[in-house]
Parts: structure tokens; C-alpha cells; sequence
């Protein structure tokens, strides 16, 4: 036990600003590029309970990691996302007779999305259809490419999309439900907030009040603009993890700096770094309640969104968007991994849509594999 708390002491020092006192708030600006920490082995952990939630292409991530690997995870958080190989099979309108898909560039951008609008050189795409997901997951799983689709039916999912949000459709939730529901994800199992109370969100986190420092005004409900984690008087990572983890869900800590620690590691050792199309970045966080070094605690993992991770907000999403306070009073440790830019991905989203590789939604997707081995070395498991 003095061992791990050692080793979290020594690796929060990697989070204080490089000149000047310690700021619970602050990452040094610009963040690390680099740490000699490695990612630890948790003391306690629960191996039944690791789930995973996202935002916007964070969301599509957590979809498309639940899908794949449905054996480990147990259930997962959607806040503006899509289906499974959204982009796999978005016809394109100018070639009807066909049948000819849009380049997956396109279908992410103007119909899984409308990052740019809603038609395509005039013509307006097709939206996705859970029947096309559906038929990519068994074809996946028939070639051994992806865990047994069976194994989704006992998790719990949690989807949320933004009355005020214009970036997902609301359709492309909606295929994503009646995926779930395809899969056997049905009834109490699975909840779909439509935002039909309270504020109206726009395309970002709801907090109930951002507390934190930031070098970006306080954003409100219906606001879009950095770092995407908006005022709403509700919170999103409350609702998605008291719905992942009904059983005794406690009260949040009043202050998750005292009850727990954030960590960077090392990411580097997870993916190849010569290969730029993988674009993660060196450091990853974790933050790890006091309790786990004594009690047993559960894995979840929190996918930030495009232009969302440290290099463009800095602490913004792994401090302040609510997930630690909740984690810290319920026995959660929150892994924070994270993209950089690259050619291809210039906005730091996750992979969704093929940049890392054709194989991008399956296991062996480079972005995919290298978290399931970051939750393999939590969890103390052997990578398969």
C-alpha cells in the first residue's frame, strides 16, 4: 500500500504548473508531451464492472469499444454519439442506382454528423440505419475480428443527446438506440434522455456548475465553444455512472482533490509511436479515489471529444467534468486517455471513421488496442 501511494506522490508532480505554487486546477501550459510514469496495477480492482462513456467522437469511441469488446465491458455512456461503423455504409445521393457509398471522410461529416451540414454537394445523405451496424457487427464477430455480439445483453447503457444540440442529429441516436435494442440491450437496461427537462444543451458535457479554473469563459447550456463542458444545472457524468452503477450509488465528494489523486502516464508504451496515423498522445491521466488502496474499485473510462483533450483545454474535461467527483465517494477510477493531432485528425477527435486504419473499429484498430491495454494493466489481466 505505501508503495502505490508513493507512487501516486510522485506522479502528481507531472500535473503542477513548472513554475510558481501548486494549482489543483492547472496542468503546466502546454501540458506535458512526455513522463517516465508508467500507468500502475490497481491494488483492488473489480474486473465485472469496467465501463466507458464519451462525448461526440468520444461518444462514437465508447460505442464502438463496448461493441468490440463487449466481453470486458460491462456497459457505457453516450453523450452525442453513433452507431458502429457509422460511416461504413452511408449511401451516396448523386450515385442512387449504384448504391455506392460516400467515402467514410464524407459520411462523418455530413450525415453521421453535420460537423459540415447536412448535404453533400447539394443532396442530402441518407441517415445511418441500425439494420447496415447490425450487419457489420456479425460480420466482425464471424471472423473473430470483435468479442460475441451475445455478450451485450446483460449491460447497461445510458445515452443522452442535447435539446439544443445541431451536430448530431438526433436520428443518428436514434439508430443507435434501436441498435442497442437489436443487440438485447432493452427495457431499464438502457436509458435515452432526449433533454426534456431541464436546460437545453448544446453539443458538450453538462455540468451543474463548472467550478474549476479555465482560460475559457464559463460556458452555458446552450453554448458550443471550448471546452465543451457546459453549465447546465444537471451532470451528465452523474447521470451516466449512477445508471452504470445503480447499487448504493453515493453522494459526490465535496472536494475529489482531497479524496483522491490525478496521475499521468506514460501512453507512449501502448501504441507505436513511429506511426503518426495513431494520433495518441504521450501522456494519459487517471485519477484514483483514496479508498482503492484499501477497498475494491471499479474501472471506467472517459473519452473526451474532439479539440477536448489536455492540448486544447488543458484540465478543463479531466478535472472539471464532473466524473471525479462522483468517482471519488463510489469507488471509481477514472481513466482519461488522450489524442493528439495529426495530419489526418487535425481536431484530436477518436477514431471513427478509418484515419488510423481500415481496421479501426475492430480489436486489433491501433487506437483500440492500446486501451484495452491500458485497462488490461489497471485491472492486473493479461492482454488476449
Amino acid at each position: 500500500m505505501v508503495r502505490l501511494f508513493m507512487r501516486l506522490v510522485c506522479a502528481v508532480i507531472t500535473l503542477l504548473p513548472a513554475e510558481g505554487h501548486a494549482n489543483h486546477d492547472s496542468l503546466p501550459d502546454p501540458p506535458p508531451e512526455h513522463t517516465s510514469q508508467k500507468l500502475i496495477m490497481l491494488s483492488h480492482p473489480d474486473r465485472t464492472a469496467v465501463t466507458v462513456s464519451g462525448l461526440s467522437s468520444g461518444g462514437f469511441f465508447a460505442h464502438q469499444f463496448h461493441i468490440a469488446f463487449s466481453n470486458l465491458i460491462k456497459g457505457a455512456g453516450i453523450i452525442a454519439g453513433g452507431p458502429y461503423g457509422c460511416v461504413e455504409n452511408i449511401p451516396n445521393p448523386w450515385t442512387p442506382f449504384w448504391s455506392m457509398p460516400l467515402d467514410r471522410v464524407s459520411a462523418a461529416v455530413v450525415a453521421c454528423t453535420h460537423y459540415y451540414g447536412e448535404r453533400y454537394y447539394g443532396l442530402r445523405p441518407s441517415p445511418p440505419r441500425a439494420e447496415d451496424s447490425l450487419r457489420i457487427i456479425r460480420e466482425a464477430a464471424n471472423q473473430g475480428l470483435i468479442d460475441n455480439p451475445s455478450d451485450l445483453a446483460g449491460s447497461r447503457v445510458w445515452l443522452f443527446h442535447g435539446k439544443s444540440d445541431a451536430l448530431i442529429p438526433l436520428q443518428v441516436m436514434e439508430t443507435l438506440r434501436r441498435l442497442y435494442n437489436a443487440l438485447g440491450v432493452r427495457g431499464p437496461n438502457l436509458q435515452f434522455d432526449q433533454n426534456q427537462t431541464g436546460s437545453a444543451a448544446n453539443h458538450g458535457i453538462p455540468v451543474n456548475t463548472f467550478a474549476g479554473e479555465s482560460k475559457f469563459p464559463v460556458r452555458n447550456c446552450g453554448q458550443h465553444a471550448s471546452p465543451f463542458v457546459i453549465q447546465c444545472g444537471y451532470e451528465a457524468a452523474e447521470m451516466l455512472l449512477r445508471h452504470l452503477y445503480p447499487d448504493g450509488f453515493k453522494p459526490a465528494s465535496d472536494d475529489p482533490h482531497r479524496d483522491g489523486t490525478l496521475v499521468a502516464f506514460d501512453q507512449s508504451e501502448f501504441f507505436d509511436t513511429a506511426d503518426a496515423s495513431v494520433s495518441l498522445h504521450g501522456v494519459g491521466y487517471l485519477y484514483v479515489p483514496n479508498s482503492c488502496s484499501v477497498e475494491q474499485c471499479r474501472v471506467h473510462v472517459a473519452f473526451h471529444g474532439c479539440n477536448q483533450n489536455v492540448d486544447s483545454v488543458y484540465d478543463d474535461f479531466i478535472r472539471d467534468a464532473g466524473y471525479d467527483r462522483w468517482a471519488a465517494s463510489n469507488n471509481i477510477v477514472v481513466l482519461y486517455p488522450q489524442t493528439k493531432t495529426s495530419a489526418a485528425n487535425p481536431n484530436r477527435c477518436w477514431d471513427f471513421w478509418g484515419y488510423s486504419g481500415s481496421n479501426y473499429y475492430t480489436r486489433n484498430g491501433p487506437q483500440m488496442r492500446a486501451i484495452k491495454a491500458m485497462i488490461d494493466r489497471l485491472i492486473g489481466q493479461s492482454p488476449q
